[in-house]
């Protein structure tokens, strides 16, 4: 995976810039007039594993869903796995 990546995905343009520092990423998704900036990082696993966490950012809980299938149809080009959170107990994953 690059250090930069971009991508369009039903719509939605998706931005993520790794290891912005240390171990966390900048990663941003918008379509439309939507934009929002997401918690992004490696999990502490013996296999690289970026955690995602959209119940931190300022989407809407209306839009929870939505977003959550949109990144794991993203992630699911990548061999990096991806765990997506919605809550802190609730998440889905790409592998």
């Amino acid at each position: 995976m690059e250090r930069n990546v971009n991508d369009m995905i039903d719509g939605w343009d998706i931005s993520l810039q790794r290891n912005v520092h240390m171990y966390t990423h900048a990663l941003s998704i918008q379509s439309g007039q939507s934009k929002f900036s997401i918690d992004c990082e490696d999990l502490p696993t013996e296999e690289k594993n970026i955690g995602i966490w959209l119940y931190t950012s300022t989407i809407p809980e209306s839009r929870v869903g939505e977003v959550q299938k949109v990144l794991l149809k993203w992630a699911k080009q990548y061999p990096i796995k991806f765990q997506i959170y919605a809550s802190k107990d609730d998440f889905v994953t790409n592998k």
